[in-house]
């Protein structure tokens, strides 16, 4: 019952798909069952025609009038099922595409935890599978349509003609149908199997491309290639034989019905034209639509396999599009004049499937504050600062902004008011202009330089082979960690949000780097809301507030004079990287 439901949800997803593009869809199957008729009055011209051949009284004209039509009803036929078929094609493409689009769409929606979990490159195979799927299928239907319309009118005519071979044929046809609905359940088994293992080996591949200037930091790219190969040709080709072979029985097994079928209609056929039940443009008629059933017979197997194959990838990608958005369980409100007055009230949370991270969390932060929150790594410093942004959903509690929940906010709106500065910074692959503005997408070329002086970048920047059109590479691996930094200040300036969240933006670089990047730090902190994340508490000493994470709680809040007096938790941190400094 289940893989029925399954099979229904899959094709309501195709049919809504299809829906947004009925108009076209009608038109080309008004042109399609026209071609088809024309094509299925072939035969019975033909058939006539042997007859009066056959009568000596018969005119030549009246001939020379049958042959006309012959010819005129194939080219006609013939020109309308390729019109059909391109059609179909170029429908299918646009199909494809708008799914695909969709797919991405929803993909980049998602909230950060889907993102987090899931390999990139298993979500990319399965949005690229189905929506080449969704193309192929499209111009399957397409050339399968006709044939359905073809077969139809066979089976009438044939029973018109000779009712008593129909029924022989019709027997042929019920098996032939039996058997492939009988071996299919097992195939598509082999289907799934198949779709799994694409899944998680793209999603391997993914990653190790990802990550390829690890492999050749350990010289691991003879081990590395060699993995890729055995994933990729000896898992999979044992799957694709079991999945081949499958298809292969069946096949034989629709032969077989195939040629008995025709042999037992032939010879009984004859039998008849022996006795004389039959006249020789019937019997000629007849085979012309058995010839005519059986292909669509043929290609209505074919499409049967591949919807199977489809909707295996469809579902897959159905589920992608289905999933809730980030944004679901946020409200719409939006502020007109934000403070930056920041509260965590009770606020718990864990990671789905996983332990507690934050446990009953209370503190505040003052409009244009600066905030520390200091604490072993992963105690929660980070999680704390996402759940502000919205990535995660609390489990209980809640946020404040300017005394109004977050959650009623509109997710888009509330990210606007913020910027993150963190200490692993990705940069698109395209000109330093360009991932600048990506901050403030209608910002002028003034204001991108004037945010790049803020943050100490404007000389660097100069200093490259094409200044602010230079590319920076995937990730932005043409710069160097200090310059990505300060790239992200710039971003952070022109955005001008008023809350600022700084995730030890400054505990990977040297010391050279460091000093310019806090320098920009300091000029961006300035009448903003700031929440630092440190790791080393020299950084902290001036901040308004230091908030102490331990064992998932707040457990010291405090100056760093304070907490220093107080000889607690803090306190120990600092003498201990003291000590080691």
């Amino acid at each position: 019952m289940k893989s029925v439901n399954k099979s229904k949800n899959v094709f309501k997803f195709i049919l809504e798909k299809f829906g947004l593009h009925r108009r076209r869809i009608v038109f080309v199957s008004i042109v399609a069952v026209i071609g088809a008729l024309l094509t299925v009055a072939v035969p019975y011209v033909y058939g006539r025609m042997f007859d009066l051949a056959l009568v000596k009284s018969t005119s030549f004209n009246l001939l020379l009038f049958f042959i006309f039509m012959w010819l005129s009803l194939n080219l006609v036929s013939g020109v309308l099922t390729n019109l059909t078929s391109a059609w179909g094609d170029v429908l299918g493409y646009e199909i494809s595409v708008s799914a695909e689009t969709d797919a991405y769409s929803n993909w980049i929606f998602l909230p950060v935890s889907f993102h987090k979990d899931k390999k990139k490159g298993e979500i990319l195979n399965k949005i690229t599978r189905g929506s080449w799927e969704f193309q192929q299928l499209t111009a399957i239907i397409f050339r399968i349509f006709p044939e359905i319309v073809i077969l139809i009118f066979s089976l009438v005519l044939m029973a018109f003609i000779k009712w008593r071979l129909f029924l022989i044929f019709l027997f042929f046809i019920v098996v032939y149908f039996l058997v492939t609905s009988f071996r299919i359940r097992k195939i598509i088994s082999h289907v799934e199997k198949m779709n799994s293992l694409w899944n998680r080996l793209y999603g391997v591949v993914y990653d190790r491309l990802y990550n390829v200037f690890l492999i050749k930091s350990f010289a691991n790219e003879e081990e590395e290639s060699k993995n890729i190969k055995s994933l990729l040709l000896q898992r999979s080709l044992v799957q694709y034989k079991e999945m081949s072979y499958a298809w292969r029985n069946l096949y034989i097994l629709q032969k077989i019905i195939y040629g008995s079928a025709f042999v037992f209609v032939l010879g009984t056929a004859i039998f008849f034209l022996r006795l004389g039940t039959i006249t020789p443009g019937e019997f000629i008629m007849f085979f012309g639509y058995v010839n005519l059933a059986f292909n669509p017979f043929y290609q209505l197997n074919e499409f049967y396999r591949f919807f199977k194959n489809a909707s295996v990838a469809m579902k897959r990608m159905k589920e992608l599009e289905e999933m809730s958005p980030e944004f679901e369980g946020h409200g719409d409100k939006i502020l007109k004049n934000v403070v930056g007055n920041i509260e965590f009230k009770d606020v718990s949370f864990g990671y789905k499937g996983g332990r507690s991270v934050l446990e009953s969390i209370s503190f505040g932060a003052n409009a244009g504050e600066s905030l520390a929150i200091v604490g072993e790594s992963g105690v929660g410093k980070t999680t704390l600062v996402e759940i502000l942004a919205g990535y995660y959903k609390l489990d209980s509690g809640n946020i404040f902004l300017d005394g109004v929940d977050i959650s009623k906010l509109k997710l888009s709106w509330l990210r606007e008011q913020m910027a993150i500065v963190s200490q692993d910074i990705s940069l698109f692959n395209e000109s330093l202009e360009k991932n600048i503005k990506y901050a403030k997408l209608d910002a002028s070329r003034n204001e991108i330089i004037e945010a790049c002086k803020s943050a100490n970048a404007h000389e660097f920047i100069l200093k490259l082979p094409k200044g602010y059109d230079t590319i920076v590479g995937e990730r932005g691996v043409k710069l160097s960690a200090g310059q990505k930094q300060r790239i992200s200040i710039a971003m952070a300036f022109l955005k001008n949000p008023k809350i600022l969240i700084l995730d030890e933006p400054t505990s990977a670089l040297d010391a050279v780097s460091e000093m310019k990047v806090s320098r920009g730090i300091k000029e961006l902190v300035r009448e903003r809301t700031t929440f630092i994340i440190a790791h080393r508490l020299s950084t902290v000493r001036d901040v308004n507030k230091i908030v102490v994470l331990h064992n998932k709680k707040v457990k010291e809040v405090g100056t760093h004079n304070e907490l220093i007096k107080k000889r607690g938790i803090y306190y120990n941190f600092y003498k201990l990287q003291r000590g080691l400094g």
